[in-house]
């Protein structure tokens, strides 16, 4: 099972190990008559997003995202879809989420607190719908799952800042940038706070934009880099 003492490889060895039953249950879900009836009332919006929460067999939870696109015209439009599964693991000070990237082979660690200072810097920043659905939330797990389907995606850039053997890293996501350490000891990536755009000076702000380019870059191109699936501020 998941536990607090894990390195990012130990808990992406855990993912991976669980990953054969959760996708079978995935797709189970899929086929159910909840997500027919879900995507029905939904049928003329072009994106529709599920969530579930799924438990593996050793007992790991996580958090399913289903993201479903429409395709075709008239009678032959048909939902096309792709589901990502984040961890979910219980510790002292809260439940805290477990993001996966098989590509860079890492597992990245979010903190309780990263979802709440998540909640309170957006808040002051994002649309009146996604204010309503922040304050609507009743529970961390409704947080992280609002943060991840709307930030699926993120580049890492390392900083030279380096604080009891813990590298900083700053990683852009779609709604600002999320604050990470490595720690060489623990082998372990973690995310520890958000900020949102706004509260960056012009030096981090040149870091978001080179990210944005490298992310929009083909992966042909992006493998032409000495850091392909990792951006170093040198």
């Amino acid at each position: 099972m998941f536990e607090e003492c894990m390195s990012s490889n130990e808990l992406l060895n855990e993912y991976r190990t669980d990953l054969p039953i959760i996708q079978e249950k995935t797709l189970r879900f899929d086929k159910s008559d909840y997500v027919s009836r879900y995507l029905w009332k939904r049928r003329q919006q072009p994106l529709v997003i599920i969530t579930k929460v799924f438990t593996s067999c050793s007992g790991n939870r996580y958090l399913g995202i289903l993201v479903y696109h429409q395709s075709g015209i008239g009678q032959q439009k048909k939902w096309d879809w792709s589901s990502f599964h984040i961890g979910l693991m219980d510790t002292e000070k809260g439940l805290c989420a477990i993001a996966f990237y098989t590509e860079s082979k890492q597992a990245i660690k979010f903190t309780p607190h990263f979802f709440l200072r998540y909640k309170e810097r957006f808040l002051s920043v994002c649309d009146w719908q996604t204010r309503g659905q922040l304050f609507s939330t009743k529970s961390i797990l409704d947080l992280i799952a609002i943060y991840m389907k709307r930030n699926l995606t993120m580049t890492w850039i390392e900083t030279k800042s380096v604080f009891r053997n813990k590298i900083h890293i700053f990683g852009p996501v779609n709604d600002g940038v999320a604050l990470l350490q490595w720690d060489k000891h623990r082998k372990l990536l973690q995310a520890n706070t958000f900020v949102t755009m706004d509260m960056l000076d012009s030096k981090q702000l040149q870091m978001v934009r080179y990210a944005q380019i490298y992310i929009s870059l083909p992966k042909a191109q992006r493998k032409k880099f000495r850091f392909p699936d990792f951006i170093s501020d040198d």
